[in-house]
């Protein structure tokens, strides 16, 4: 996962990324790339002819490498729909032996069904991309822009669910390296597989009638939390406090969990009482306690979760849902029996 509010750089990025892998240049840390090979590009937002394909070519790329789906009369990817047509992506990644895939925002290309706010329906729609990256061996990057929703963690400030950044193995932010600064930082927010990366600067430069061009700047210590405005903590964290964290993001990414559940978990992953608990402060997860069977039970839940048939608490609601929830108590839906009256 790409995030990021819009005209800061992320597609630029993702095309600088499709661009390097065509040529078989290093990634922008320096860290070798493989061999030369192929990229699709789904882009719901820009035209290929007026926008991706230019700059793909101030980038550098080997255009042979680097491939669209069919678009419509204005340039645009309009044609597939996810996760319906997953079918159609599996077919491109097929013939053209991709690596990468980005999709370009990843809202644009839902089916209309798909309710981007619950954990469970993105996960399901997800599902068959994850399962198409691990048949043809190749990386999906998506892209999305973040909520209104100031004062979260970098992790809570993506659009839709959280659910969305759950399944992705990790997610980076793009945002001003300070308020007004040309200077972008690239920072991870999440990474099941890896120990934390550092953040990486780079500037977007834009010459008079040129294309831009992106200048990598070297690693930086400003990390995603920092970026979304949320006040620096004194001193460092621990390791293992972030592990925790990382580890309750992911057991938690697929919905609500017992509490006794997750701490089998977390015995097995070697971590304390203490640390998960700390860990718990750090992402803002909330507590509910309920009767099952004559049982008492206590579950843990991300920010926006709801247990099942729990309405969802107005606090946690942003200002949308809250203005929905009003007119929804304002005018409840009818009964067969008052439709006549209409």
């Amino acid at each position: 996962m790409l995030e990021g509010d819009p005209g800061l750089g992320k597609s630029f990025l993702a095309l600088d990324l499709c661009a390097r892998l065509s040529t078989g240049r290093p990634w922008p840390d320096g860290a070798p790339a493989p061999a030369p090979a192929a990229a699709v590009f789904l882009n719901g937002e820009d035209s290929e002819e007026a926008t991706v394909g230019p700059r793909l070519r101030a980038l550098g790329a080997d255009l042979t490498r680097v491939f669209f789906l069919d678009r419509d009369e204005g340039g645009l990817t309009s044609a597939l729909s996810l996760p319906s047509q997953t079918d159609v992506l599996e077919q491109v990644v097929a013939s053209t032996r991709a690596r990468l895939v980005v999709i370009d925002p990843i809202m644009h290309f839902f089916d209309p069904g798909v309710n981007t706010s619950s954990d469970q329906t993105v996960r399901r729609a997800l599902a068959p991309l994850a399962a198409l990256a691990r048949r043809y061996a190749c990386a999906i990057l998506l892209l999305r822009h973040l909520n209104k929703t100031e004062g979260r963690r970098a992790l809570y400030r993506g659009l839709g669910s959280v659910g969305l950044v759950g399944v992705c193995r990790s997610a980076w932010l793009v945002a001003e390296e300070s308020l007004g600064s040309s200077r972008r930082v690239l920072a991870q927010v999440k990474n099941n597989l890896d120990a934390p990366q550092p953040g990486l600067a780079f500037e977007v430069t834009r010459p008079e009638g040129g294309e831009p061009a992106l200048s990598w700047l070297g690693p930086v210590e400003t990390s995603a939390d920092d970026l979304v405005g949320l006040p620096r903590r004194r001193g460092p964290q621990p390791v293992k406090r972030r592990g925790a964290a990382l580890f309750l993001s992911e057991v938690l990414a697929g919905g609500p969990m017992k509490v006794r559940d997750i701490w089998e978990r977390a015995v097995k992953e070697g971590l304390s009482a203490n640390t998960v608990r700390n860990a718990k402060d750090d992402l803002g997860i909330v507590s509910r306690r309920v009767m099952e069977d004559g049982r008492r039970v206590n579950y843990w839940l991300l920010h926006g979760q709801g247990l099942p048939g729990e309405e969802k608490p107005e606090e946690e609601m942003d200002e949308l849902e809250r203005q929905l929830k009003k007119l929804g108590e304002m005018y409840p839906p009818t009964t067969p029996l008052e439709d006549d009256d209409l």
